[in-house]
């Protein structure tokens, strides 16, 4: 055993020992119970360190919420990836940086977003709010992006966790689906139909987008990139996610998968990502211009959702009579009138829901509208940055976002070893459906969607400092 090792089995082991005569003193006897678990749990964490991670990637989507009091915690994910957080500190100071990681421009657009995420905690009009708020980031970003950029120099890892994430994720579609099919499968109570595991069909909708994209990838890349056995996994996991797209009846889990095969267009047209910036930010200029004429059109429309597929699509520009949508454009005024307000520190972080209630207006209101902070956010990835952590906030995400794509890109298009190039392919589909997603709603905070979106933005350095050295040995 290595002596570092050796060293901190010792000390946990005095540490759990202590602990457990102190409960025994205070005859507190369910310690009998926990003072193992501790230990097995000490023991995963100092000799099977890429297991507990595996275990924690599986468990997320089947996590569940504990309250105490107004607070809660995700089990057993949250605690795990806290103590994570505890021991990349540690091993921060005792080992020192890997430089090739540190250098690179993913990891300086996500320390640079962790930044100003504390900064505005600092500023915010809701200090405790915030820090729960910097809190549950922290451990979801050290866990999947700086632990995960680090377990997966050996990149053959990517795959594991992409199927022990998704093999997690298809136990709660057969659960979700024989509940909904005890419904006839109506929309009606769509919502309600993976309870406990995850809060709506809107994040579930999400998350199941992205395991089908990555799923399918795998499954159906070129030939001698994958074991036979391991095609089979990925698309048993690509079918289930599918299955839980289409039964979630979310239109923006369904025009997201949409949205990721017309970016695969993009980019068997080796359509660069200055280019593809470029056109998006004519687009953008274009519907700022033409925003008066282009809500006058679609105001018209008052196609239903719920009737049938097409209708379901229809409804998404319908601002009239579709109470969703409706209800998501009253919550994005209040959320340009707060920004005006506070334009460059914002109100914190995740203080949006409990802050919101006086910057309605009573006409823009629904039957679905809340005063009391207790029916969700903003409903919007992008806008809630720039509402809690003001201009700045919404340009850290842009750019992570942004170097997200870049780096991707340039990996798919450069390398010449076809698994980096799989790899590199699903992880950029897979993470495309929910930066579209993001336009509609907003889950990076919830540890179903942190979790794979974290690891994804991990697995991306790890791909791109592997290419790297590839094309530097070859040069």
């Amino acid at each position: 055993m290595h002596p570092l090792a050796l060293k901190r089995f010792y000390s946990w082991s005095i540490f759990l020992l202590f602990v457990g005569f102190y409960l025994a003193y205070s005859e507190i006897y369910w310690s009998a119970l926990g003072i193992p678990i501790l230990f097995f749990g000490a023991a995963l964490f100092l000799f099977s360190f890429d297991k507990i991670m595996l275990f924690i990637a599986f468990c997320t989507p089947l996590s569940l919420k504990v309250m105490f009091g107004n607070s809660g915690i995700n089990l057993p994910d949250e605690p795990l990836m806290f103590i994570l957080l505890m021991l990349f500190i540690i091993k921060s100071f005792e080992n020192g940086m890997d430089k090739d990681f540190y250098k690179h421009p993913l990891t300086f657009a996500v320390i640079f977003n962790l930044f100003w995420i504390l900064v505005t905690t600092l500023t915010s009009t809701m200090p405790f709010i915030s820090f729960k708020f910097f809190l549950a980031r922290l451990w979801c970003t050290v866990f999947g992006f700086f632990w995960g950029a680090l377990l997966f120099k050996d990149f053959k890892k990517i795959k594991q966790f992409l199927f022990a994430f998704g093999l997690g994720l298809s136990i709660l579609v057969f659960y979700s689906t024989i509940r909904h099919a005890k419904t006839g499968f109506t929309d009606d109570k769509v919502w309600a139909m993976m309870n406990p595991f995850m809060d709506d069909h809107t994040v579930y909708g999400a998350v199941c987008s992205i395991v089908a994209t990555f799923g399918f990838v795998l499954a159906f890349y070129k030939r001698k990139t994958l074991y036979f056995y391991e095609r089979i996994i990925a698309f048993y996991i690509g079918i289930c996610a599918l299955t839980g797209v289409v039964l979630s009846y979310s239109r923006a889990a369904w025009l997201s998968v949409i949205f990721a095969l017309l970016f695969y267009l993009v980019l068997k047209l080796k359509i660069s990502f200055r280019n593809l910036a470029i056109g998006l930010a004519v687009v953008v200029g274009i519907a700022l211009i033409f925003n008066d004429e282009i809500y006058q059109n679609i105001r018209l429309n008052k196609a239903s959702s719920g009737k049938s597929l097409q209708g379901d699509i229809k409804s998404i520009s319908n601002v009239k009579t579709d109470e969703s949508n409706v209800e998501r454009l009253n919550r994005w005024e209040s959320g340009w009138r707060m920004f005006q307000a506070k334009p460059l520190l914002g109100f914190g972080p995740g203080t949006y829901m409990f802050k919101y209630s006086p910057y309605q207006r009573a006409h823009e209101m629904t039957s679905i509208s809340s005063t009391q902070g207790t029916m969700g956010g903003i409903h919007s990835e992008y806008f809630g940055p720039a509402v809690e952590s003001g201009i700045v906030g919404l340009i850290s995400l842009i750019l992570l976002f942004g170097t997200f794509i870049s780096i991707n890109m340039k990996t798919y298009y450069q390398t010449k070893n076809q698994e980096i190039k799989m790899l590199s392919l699903a992880i950029l589909l897979g993470l495309m459906t929910y930066f579209f997603h993001g336009l509609m709603n907003n889950f990076i905070d919830q540890d179903k969607a942190a979790v794979i979106f974290w690891l994804m933005m991990g697995m991306t350095v790890a791909l791109s400092i592997r290419q790297k050295k590839e094309l530097t040995k070859t040069a």
